[in-house]
């Protein structure tokens, strides 16, 4: 089996990478600037990786050309950007929309011939497309629900074809920043989510080799929050 992670040296997606190789996924990852930790991760799971900016369809299209037969496509490539909206300057509001709405789009567009039947595309969301989040994010939240909603769509369209497209909305990330200085963000979190932690990568990744393997599984998506939302 064939996988392609597109962001594959975030967090989310280095746990993506690692867990689909466990699991006898043959896998590939894009990533955009930082070639550094694309080479150490490369090195360390023997992956081939690419340079694409998501943003740019001669770039997307090229992956694809080179990147074929695909049982998995995993879309985690997004960026966050925390701000109020009358303080939110349009070139940081063009670029997070870009990335989580164009690259997103880009990727689903080029990718269809090098899918195999009965593959599987999953994007990964937030929870924050169905919750107000946690103040200046209206953008953010916006293009996220955007990806929930070209999900279910997308995976309507595609059924014909035989490929699944399915999305996971992780809530708050665990990492390492969070603890610095009581972050009152993790401390909100924690006290509304009903099991009071935050979600581990490895939650995400166990999350998309369920979707990958489950062949009932079509346009939805699945809230991996520790509970945030019925809090």
């Amino acid at each position: 089996m064939r996988a392609l992670v597109v962001g594959g040296t975030s967090n989310i997606g280095q746990a993506v990478v690692k867990d689909l190789l466990n699991n006898g996924y043959n896998v590939d990852f894009t990533y955009t600037n930082n070639d550094e930790k694309a080479h150490l991760l490369s090195k360390e799971t023997n992956c081939s990786c690419y340079k694409v900016d998501i943003r740019k369809q001669d770039q997307v299209e090229s992956l694809f050309n080179k990147v074929v037969n695909l049982d998995l496509l995993v879309l985690v490539s997004g960026i966050f950007s925390l701000s109020y909206q009358q303080d939110l300057e349009l070139s940081e509001f063009t670029n997070l929309i870009d990335i989580n709405i164009k690259g997103t789009f880009l990727c689903a567009k080029h990718c269809v011939n090098s899918m195999r039947e009965n593959s599987s595309i999953v994007t990964i969301a937030s929870m924050n497309a169905f919750h107000p989040g946690f103040g200046q994010t209206a953008h953010y939240d916006a293009s996220k629900g955007f990806v929930v909603s070209y999900t279910k769509s997308l995976a309507a369209e595609l059924a014909p074809k035989k490929i699944r497209v399915n999305s996971i909305a992780p809530g708050l990330i665990e990492s390492e920043y969070l603890h610095d200085k009581n972050n009152p963000v993790l401390d909100m979190f924690v006290e509304r989510a009903v099991l009071k932690k935050t979600v581990k990568v490895e939650d995400v990744s166990n999350t998309v080799l369920f979707l990958a393997s489950n062949q009932a599984i079509d346009g939805t998506c699945i809230v991996v929050d520790c509970g945030y939302l019925i809090g």
